[in-house]
């Protein structure tokens, strides 16, 4: 058992719900609406103020007590969905990664099936990643390099947003009538640790231009592989 773990469990009796906190926990004439509201409204508080606590400190400076006093919550209330703060900034970057997803994906959506929207994807990406959530997520992946608990966690996200991506991927190949999915789905994969590293310089070198014709460089190798497996069928 970790040291967070244990001072969760030692808390006060200041941390615990009075009688109208627990009327309203049952779901009396206080209620503030269903459980799961309230547990939507608590991991929507956590992640923004555990994103903001990122950025001012990094995931090393960070802890649970730090996020339930910027959220205002006792840690017991958020240790009820966060025991420790692996847990926390896993999840976050789960919502994270999912979000991103999806911005990319109503983006790419307005584009021609096949290498057009192929290669919109990978601009939306990049745009993605020139702003504070995807930076969020960088660095709880840093992060993760010291902290077991968080790796462990991290890798179960990977694999299970690996497996929604795939198919994503795969539905794109046959729209260009690629054959050699391999190939393509390593090009992509290189692709995204490219953007993902160009991010990274980006926080240490602001020198965007110098960043933006790396990316551009890469961009244009990944549609030359591409066109020749196209082109291969």
């Amino acid at each position: 058992m970790n040291e967070e773990t244990m001072e969760t469990l030692a808390e006060t009796g200041e941390d615990r719900p009075g009688p109208e906190e627990r009327t309203r926990d049952a779901g009396g004439p206080g209620s503030r609406g269903s459980h799961a509201e309230r547990r939507e409204t608590t991991r929507a508080r956590a992640f923004a103020a555990a994103t903001d606590i990122l950025h001012e400190v990094g995931y090393a400076g960070s802890s649970i007590l730090a996020v339930a006093k910027r959220t205002g919550l006792s840690r017991g209330a958020l240790a009820k969905q966060f025991p420790i703060k692996a847990d926390l900034y896993a999840a976050l970057v789960e919502q994270l990664l999912d979000e991103m997803r999806e911005t990319a994906l109503a983006h790419v959506r307005t584009f021609p099936r096949g290498l057009p929207r192929a290669m919109a994807r990978v601009d939306a990406i990049w745009e993605l990643y020139k702003h504070p959530p995807a930076f969020a997520v960088i660095e709880v992946m840093l992060g993760a390099r010291s902290d077991p608990e968080l790796s462990d966690r991290l890798a179960r996200v990977g694999r299970s947003r690996y497996l929604i991506e795939r198919e994503l991927l795969a539905s794109d190949f046959e729209d260009m009538g690629i054959v050699d999915r391999r190939t393509a789905g390593l090009a992509t994969i290189q692709m995204l640790a490219t953007v993902r590293g160009l991010a990274l310089e980006r926080i240490l070198n602001k020198s965007s231009a110098t960043l933006e014709a790396a990316f551009l460089m890469q961009r244009k190798q990944i549609e030359t592989v591409l066109r020749d497996l196209m082109k291969a069928g």
